[in-house]
């Protein structure tokens, strides 16, 4: 298990509201594996993100469905605050901005 691993499952894992996955958002700060535990440090584009519950309850679950990996740890943070910086070229593109 690799945090590249982590990475390709959790980029199945789409905002509804801006219909791209959470990783070209930059959503995901930080993926840390330590032997049977996946910490992931991320971040929702707004505290009032109507998503946020639902996107981090999926999240957990994509994680712990991956085989070696028995519990996800979601540290949701708000420092640093999340900017459309943060999303990569491919979702900038599809968003227009």
């Amino acid at each position: 298990m690799n945090n590249q691993t982590v990475e390709q499952v959790l980029s199945k894992i789409v905002d509804p509201d801006m219909k791209i996955d959470i990783v070209n958002l930059g959503l995901i700060y930080n993926i840390n594996l330590n032997d049977n535990t996946c910490t992931i440090t991320m971040t929702m584009p707004t505290r009032s993100c109507q998503y946020g519950e639902s996107i981090v309850s999926k999240t957990k679950k994509a994680v712990e469905n991956l085989d070696g990996i028995t519990n996800c740890i979601i540290d949701l943070v708000w420092d640093p605050v999340w900017t459309k910086e943060r999303m990569s070229k491919l979702a900038r593109l599809s968003l227009g901005v």
